[in-house]
């Protein structure tokens, strides 16, 4: 029956790009109360025991919907940085335009190509910014939890160096193994608590967020805090003299020393200078590298868009579950480069984010320390892959790349939940060919159903990119 379903499959993509270029005509939601709920917020309360076994402590359902939230938010926070016009200025990447005269003596003004790409700095230097704030922020946490001071969720630049050292594990264990972080894991609930998943903006709570200023608000106003200085202090101390810090070196340390005697301790400008001077710089530029080989993945999630996905809790219900044999095969294949397809790399990841539970799990099921090395070149991924695909194969008889398109996650959503209503087996039940025994399914019928569904939500997505109403399912 696997034909059935890649014939079903087919049918549904050339339906979707026919659907992309089609205008849907639905009623739209009167007021915000009435808009369609996506994600569900169900999704975000379940735990362990809606898991398939044997996946007893690796990542639940939730967590994983919390990390779509988390990554989709850093993902706006990079457009918002790239396309502030403020921080343009404080950076002093402004537009060159250049004027020519025609024969005729008529003037043209052309637009100026290079800015997109010089924008792209401001994404550096904010990563650097981010990168000491989280290393100031880590020692003051030890100091913190060592006097009895209960924890405070960081503000949102500071989470993103988090979750990127602990995407490191073998970065993670070398300097964190003997410290109070080690065991800490990232609290998904209290982050799914401050993102706004209308617009993916990031708020921390009340006193937190006044005693958190944000990094990007500070960037926006930067020449404000420089406001009494002398023009020649000005000019020093402005963003867009500076250039890439450059951490830990002599440039900054005679900076500090020349210019920010004139500024009051309390003054942000002067406080994220005394950072920079403090901080590891060997592990401020592995951190940095970090964070800027997580735009990748941040960017192939944003495509994929799961956390709108119709199919969401499906896709994750999935993607823990092949996680967990994904394990499996580790173990069965130690010395062996194993690569994992986007949806068990996000499974991967946020087990990651559980710190000394990661380690204790894998340790558990692969009997060794899983690292996971995300600056393997792209030709031993590729081989990597190949192998990982032809093992898969071998152990679970079923092909191991999935498409990962809201389609295709919504039709074997639908096909799990029809063979469960039909009393077909639990979930992920198999037939000889080691594909879903889909022998007693009514395909067009599925079919239809997947393709009404996914139309709505793709109709619900581009209406809320637009800023216009959200549109309702007309009651049957």
């Amino acid at each position: 029956m696997t034909l059935t379903c890649r014939n079903t499959q087919e049918v549904l993509h050339n339906g979707s790009r026919a659907a992309l270029t089609a205008n849907h005509s639905y009623p739209s939601a009167r007021d915000t109360k009435d808009e369609p709920m996506i994600p569900d917020t169900a999704v975000f309360k379940q735990d362990d025991a809606t898991l398939p076994a044997p996946a007893k402590r690796l990542p639940t359902v939730a967590e994983c919907a919390i990390h779509l939230e988390l990554l989709e938010t850093l993902f706006v926070l990079r457009q918002r940085i790239l396309r502030s016009e403020d921080i343009d200025k404080t950076v002093g990447t402004t537009p060159s335009r250049q004027t020519k005269t025609g024969h005729n003596g008529d003037t043209k003004t052309f637009k100026d190509t290079t800015l997109e790409a010089r924008r792209q700095t401001k994404w550096s230097t904010f990563i650097e910014f981010s990168v000491v704030r989280f290393l100031d922020w880590r020692a003051r946490l030890g100091r913190a939890q060592g006097k009895g001071v209960g924890f405070a969720l960081p503000p949102l630049d500071i989470i993103m160096v988090w979750h990127t050292f602990l995407l490191n594990p073998l970065l993670f264990n070398k300097h964190c193994r003997s410290e109070e972080l080690y065991e800490l894991p990232l609290p998904w609930q209290a982050i799914h608590s401050c993102i706004n998943n209308r617009d993916w903006s990031f708020t921390l709570p009340g006193e937190a967020g006044a005693d958190s200023p944000s990094l990007f608000d500070l960037f926006s106003t930067w020449d404000s805090h420089l406001n009494g200085q002398s023009s020649g202090v000005k000019s020093k101390l402005k963003l867009s003299s500076m250039g890439e810090y450059l951490f830990g070196t002599t440039k900054l340390q005679r900076l500090a020393r020349e210019n920010l005697k004139t500024l009051s301790a309390t003054n942000p400008i002067h406080e994220h200078a005394e950072m920079f001077l403090s901080v590891d710089a060997n592990l401020a530029r592995e951190l940095k590298a970090a964070v800027l080989r997580q735009n990748s993945f941040i960017d192939k999630m944003h495509t994929h868009l799961w956390i709108r996905s119709p199919a969401l809790e499906g896709t994750l219900i999935r993607c823990i579950s092949r996680y967990s044999q994904f394990l499996l095969l580790m173990k069965r294949n130690p010395g062996k480069l194993m690569v994992p397809t986007l949806d068990i790399d996000l499974a991967w990841h946020t087990h990651q984010c559980a710190a000394i539970g990661y380690v204790q799990e894998t340790k558990k099921r692969v009997g060794r320390f899983v690292n996971h090395d995300d600056s393997i070149g792209k030709g031993e991924l590729d081989t990597g892959s190949g192998e990982t695909r032809r093992l898969w194969r071998v152990l679970f008889g079923r092909e191991y790349h999935i498409c990962g398109c809201w389609d295709c996650e919504m039709l074997a959503s639908e096909v799990e939940r029809e063979l469960t209503s039909r009393g077909g087996g639990d979930y992920g039940a198999e037939d000889s060919e080691g594909e879903m025994d889909v022998q007693a399914v009514d395909m067009q019928a599925v079919a239809k159903r997947v393709e009404s569904n996914v139309r709505f939500y793709r109709a619900v997505e581009a209406a809320r990119r637009k800023g216009a109403a959200l549109p309702v399912m007309p009651s049957s």
